[in-house]
């Protein structure tokens, strides 16, 4: 962070004074920032700090680390604007989100629903999510009605019956425009009892994956962290990137995020990390680095929490996920594995089932 920047992050937290956040707040500010860090979306950056610095001085300093993390986001964001964040912060009432378009009767439920789904850049994926959640979105026969439906035809046909929950949405979608037609009804039925089945199948065989986790705890607090038993045994072996599912010793769990880096030919001193996924390329948000040696060395971070998980996600979802270690002279890439990401797809899922 340069000078100028940490100046004004100084002045921005010791001028301002407010309430502390809840737990709730501040994980739903972390993980906006994060994903807006992530998107390089400057206006959700924005959006995020301006609540942050509206928290004013922080004691706690976990999340001291964590609030001066996401102002530090702004750096590196194409035109993130830390003084419009402040100026928002500054407002005795805060700017409300952006709220979608307001519902309001039928005919214009109707209008609002086709205007969306003949735009250019449609999501009918949603768009069907939100029909379905309009409990009394009930539409008269019209053209427009008619119109609508088509269009939802043509985006639900093609998608593969395996992507059950896509499917079971647009037909919900559809029966609530047209409650009588009996093919949309079973097609809800068959994709709904798919998708019970497939539930059942993947808590079974993350309950198994659960019993596999080899386990280490420590003796003092009880505390314990676990590996997937296909994740590295020993750090300097190679360079990794994985999942292990931490409990605090109080029965509190989460994620961790693990990235690690190993060499024969001496110290790189990493001091941060960053991600190509399928193209798109971002830092990864470790805090602290560590490091350690025998006759090899290594070099690793982790990212716990939300954050783990939202980046787990798209590097176990990716095509080609490149991590690069920046060190202070020089730098070292490697490509995360196949075996890695199905590593972390199946660590995903085992959180999905236990993480609730």
């Amino acid at each position: 962070m340069n000078q100028q920047i940490f100046t004004s992050l100084f002045c921005v937290m010791a001028t301002t004074s407010s309430a502390a956040p809840t737990e709730d707040v501040f994980e739903a500010a972390r993980a906006s920032c994060s994903a807006a860090f992530l998107e390089r979306d400057a206006a959700a950056w924005q959006e995020a700090a301006a609540t942050m610095i509206g928290w004013g001085t922080v004691e706690d300093g976990d999340l001291k680390r964590d609030i001066d993390l996401c102002l530090a986001y702004g750096e590196v964001i194409p035109d993130a604007d830390l003084a419009a964040a402040k100026a928002a912060a500054e407002q005795e009432t805060p700017p409300e989100p952006k709220k979608p378009e307001q519902l309001g009767t039928i005919a214009q439920d109707l209008e609002l629903f086709l205007r969306r789904a003949k735009s250019t850049d449609a999501n009918m994926e949603r768009l069907a999510s939100d029909i379905v959640e309009d409990e009394d979105f009930r539409p008269e026969a019209r053209p427009e009605r008619d119109e609508l439906e088509e269009i939802l035809v043509t985006y639900v046909r093609p998608l593969p019956a395996s992507r059950r929950k896509a499917n079971l949405t647009a037909y919900q979608a559809l029966a609530r425009i047209d409650p009588d037609n009996k093919d949309y009804q079973e097609r809800i039925a068959r994709y709904a009892a798919a998708i019970e089945v497939e539930s059942a199948a993947l808590e079974r065989a993350a309950r198994g994956l659960e019993k596999r986790l080899i386990k280490t705890t420590e003796a003092f607090d009880g505390s314990s962290w676990s590996r997937h038993p296909s994740s590295p045994r020993y750090q300097d072996i190679r360079d990794y990137i994985t999942l292990y599912l931490i409990n605090d010793g109080k029965g509190r769990k989460s994620l961790e995020l693990f990235v690690n880096y190993t060499s024969r030919d001496g110290w790189l001193f990493v001091e941060n990390a960053q991600l190509n996924v399928d193209g798109s390329t971002s830092r990864l948000p470790v805090s602290r680095w560590f490091r350690d040696n025998d006759t090899e060395i290594w070099e690793y971070g982790s990212v716990r929490g939300s954050q783990a998980i939202e980046i787990a996600r798209k590097i176990a979802n990716s095509d080609r996920t490149v991590v690069r270690f920046n060190g202070q002279q020089f730098y070292d890439d490697f490509v995360v594995s196949n075996t890695d990401k199905k590593v972390m797809r199946e660590m995903l899922a085992l959180w999905d089932v236990i993480g609730k």
